[in-house]
């Protein structure tokens, strides 16, 4: 099953789950949506969720997310819809295009009319300065750093519209520095992407970290063992958690520091019952059989790796189709589990959960392959 059929059965789902009797007394006026309690809001969530092209993809069939989006709606008092538009997913964050965040700021920041934006110089040395009188009569100022400066620069405005640009950072800095709790756990896309990118320097693609990956020379690295690998593939064959005694958060497959690399039988069993997602798609046997393990090509775990590896510069998507596109019937139960391993570590790769290369090795180890021989 694609990922769009997915989405289409879950959206389906959700709207039968819709309460037609709540959702009928919301109130709507010239003003626009208004709700008297929480469960219209959910009832509300239910109905954007299965809105189809009326939000964006990574809302469709996902009520939590929109559950979000009209909890900013109702704080900024905004259409959930609008603000729907102009939303993103960023490292599997919520974030809004820089414009939500001035907009924000001229409607709600404790001034008495709007912030005054001035520039100053020209080229990589351009400021911005935006000043604003509050309501007490104090006047505040924030001064951008320059143009140069600022890094990241995802967005095309940089270069289409510099200014334009400069000033939605500028009025989103006043914000932070002098009323913060404007913007409090709000955030537009280049903040959350900065987060993320050590010392605020842009990182490369995956694609491109995997592909220098392949030019540089592969050195030996401390932590592979092949009896560890064997104790972990034996448990996984068994259904049962393995725990790392040493590992962090990051380089969990769970993200969660327990170094679990697949679910319970029972895990998977009501995950089977459930809506999948992309984690879920991930530890999905790789071809059941009731039968007794065969001998299989030794090679396969290898040729599996590798071409998954080779999808990670993609979206998730892409590695659970190579996943899906590889899947036998004639796999023993701990080839099957040493693939779903694989699997998962590459879709954390592809959240930027782990770094390539402890992905690479990670996957090295559970192949029982030399990195080298993956990065061939």
């Amino acid at each position: 099953m694609n990922q769009v059929t997915r989405t289409d059965d879950r959206m389906v789902a959700i709207e039968n789950r819709i309460n037609q009797q709540v959702s009928s007394a919301i109130s709507v006026g010239t003003g626009g949506i208004s709700f008297q309690n929480a469960g219209e809001v959910m009832e509300y969530a239910k109905m954007m969720a299965v809105s189809g092209s009326a939000v964006p993809k990574h809302l469709r069939g996902q009520p939590g997310a929109c559950l979000g989006i009209i909890d900013d709606a109702i704080r900024f008092q905004t259409s959930p819809y609008a603000l729907a538009r102009k939303s993103y997913f960023v490292n599997d964050n919520l974030a809004y295009e820089a414009q939500v965040l001035a907009g924000i700021v001229n409607a709600h920041a404790p001034l008495k009319q709007r912030p005054q934006i001035i520039y100053e110089g020209d080229g990589s040395d351009r400021v911005c300065i935006v000043t604003g009188e509050f309501r007490d009569g104090a006047v505040r100022e924030y001064r951008s750093p320059a143009i140069g400066k600022i890094t990241p620069k995802n967005s095309p405005l940089w270069k289409n519209d510099p200014d334009q640009q400069l000033a939605y950072y500028s009025l989103r800095g006043f914000a932070r520095r002098h009323c913060p709790e404007i913007l409090l756990g709000v955030y537009d896309i280049e903040e959350m992407r900065s987060i993320d990118h050590r010392n605020d320097e842009p990182r490369q693609s995956l694609a491109d970290r995997l592909s220098a990956a392949r030019q540089e020379p592969q050195e030996a690295r401390e932590g592979f063992d092949m009896a560890n690998v064997t104790r972990e593939t034996e448990g996984l064959s068994s259904g049962q958690e393995i725990h790392h005694e040493h590992s962090s958060p990051a380089e969990s497959p769970t993200g969660d520091g327990s170094g679990a690399l697949v679910a319970t039988n029972s895990d998977r069993s009501a995950a089977e019952n459930s809506p999948a997602t992309a984690d879920e798609a991930g530890s999905q046997d790789m071809g059941e059989s009731e039968s007794e393990p065969t001998s299989v090509d030794p090679d396969w775990l290898k040729t599996f790796a590798k071409a998954i590896i080779g999808a990670i510069g993609e979206e998730q998507q892409v590695v659970l189709n190579q996943a899906e596109g590889m899947k036998r019937d004639d796999l023993p139960e701990d080839i099957r589990a040493r693939a779903r391993s694989i699997t998962k570590h590459a879709l954390s790769c592809c959240r930027n959960e782990i770094e390539l290369s402890d992905c690479i090795d990670m996957i090295a180890g559970v192949a029982g392959v030399d990195e080298k021989e993956l990065m061939a």
